[in-house]
């Protein structure tokens, strides 16, 4: 029953989610004009992810009534998605007005997916989790893959404010689905000495999970490298629909053709959880995006095409299996702590590639900057494959 509540509501608030992301920005393009003011958008939003991720791991750690903390959080996130929908349907175009909430509700919000976490590793066994996380990543990426075709018919003749609206009234619905969850109250058996609240103490964090486990070392660091490269991947896109094929419309088809590979991947790894082992995903991902770069930097449209959903296809490989040994390596007590950290951490590397490979691509072109990426990517994966530095200790 909780496998059902959780599959089921993670699609629905996916849903919306994704409409209303994709209708928010198309808004601030629509009443701003400038390009400048999505990119000042989207780095307000990103700072908090990064500042208060071990912060809010912490508290999800420590809390001693789960549910209650989830649901407050959902509470606190659809008043302010409740605030945000009125200011869009009452045109109230102030932008620093609408970044001011659009910041509470990625506050609020940024509980979600830390209390998922720890409700996963409270509520079922390591045996079941692979497949639980794979299911929980189709869901998603189904549900992304279902709103951006809807809002892409529907944006030409539906109000911006009517997708935040629907968005809303499904996040109330799932608010409802995770009352029925069934979730002991109980005082954690262990716990931090210091609550971490800041950047440096989750630095701190993933210096000590490191360190007790060497093996996960490499992948840490590579994913550091691979996620700069990753970052601009909406730049990618958008310079290859309007700069090599001249047409802006693809955009949304090179969008599609990711999520689809995303898709697959995630449905990969659920049908041969039994077949492959954790570490062998891991080699198959950094294998994979090197290729999928290399086809991408191609000049035919049909490489292009194949690259995109070969990079979609890869990525869940990696991140399922990560946030899989993150669960099963680390103690139930801190794994949140642990996992937002470790996450923070990464994401905090992704600035340098959106500032510095748009950059690049003036310099060089978008081909080169790819073939370069693929290169670079597949020697260091090479060197990695051959050292084994990809562990079978990562193994649940």
């Amino acid at each position: 029953m909780d496998r059902r509540i959780i599959l089921l509501t993670q699609f629905i608030l996916s849903f919306g989610g994704g409409m209303s992301n994709i209708a928010l920005l198309t808004l601030i393009t629509k009443w701003f004009v400038s390009a400048n003011y999505v990119g000042l958008y989207s780095f307000c939003l990103f700072v908090p992810r990064v500042l208060l991720a071990t912060y809010i791991g912490g508290q999800v750690d420590r809390s001693k009534d789960l549910k209650r903390t989830l649901l407050s959080s959902m509470g606190w996130t659809a008043l302010f998605m409740l605030i945000m929908t009125s200011s869009v349907i009452l045109e109230i175009k102030h932008f620093w007005w609408l970044v001011m909430w659009a910041l509470f509700y990625e506050i609020a919000s940024s509980y979600y997916y830390p209390c998922l976490t720890k409700l996963l590793v409270v509520l079922f066994e390591r045996s079941e989790l692979s497949k639980l996380n794979a299911s929980l990543s189709t869901a998603v990426t189904s549900a992304n893959l279902f709103s951006g075709s809807v809002v892409t018919v529907a944006i030409g003749f539906v109000s911006l404010g009517v997708f935040l609206a629907i968005d809303l009234s499904l996040y109330l619905v799932g608010l409802v689905l995770f009352f029925a969850l069934k979730v002991e109250t109980k005082p954690s058996a262990e716990t931090l000495s210091e609550p971490p609240v800041s950047l440096w103490n989750g630095v701190k964090v993933v210096k000590r999970l490191l360190g007790e486990n060497y093996y996960l070392a490499p992948i840490f660091y590579i994913a550091l490298i691979f996620n700069i490269v990753l970052a601009p991947q909406s730049v990618y896109f958008a310079e290859l629909a309007n700069n090599v094929f001249n047409d802006l419309k693809l955009l949304g088809l090179c969008n599609t053709l990711f999520v689809s590979g995303f898709l697959l991947g995630s449905l990969f790894y659920r049908v041969v959880d039994v077949r492959l082992k954790t570490h062998e995903y891991i080699i198959w991902a950094l294998v994979l995006v090197p290729l999928a770069f290399g086809l991408i930097g191609a000049p035919a449209r049909w490489s292009v095409y194949g690259g995109i959903v070969l990079l979609g296809f890869a990525i869940p490989l990696y991140n399922i299996s990560t946030r899989l040994i993150l669960q099963t390596k680390v103690s139930k007590e801190t794994v949140v702590t642990v996992s937002n950290s470790y996450h923070a951490l990464l994401n905090a590397t992704q600035p340098i590639g959106l500032l510095g490979f748009p950059y690049l691509i003036s310099l060089w072109g978008i081909g080169s900057v790819l073939l370069g990426s693929a290169a670079l990517l597949g020697l260091l994966t090479l060197g990695v494959v051959i050292s084994k530095q990809i562990s079978a200790e990562l193994d649940i």
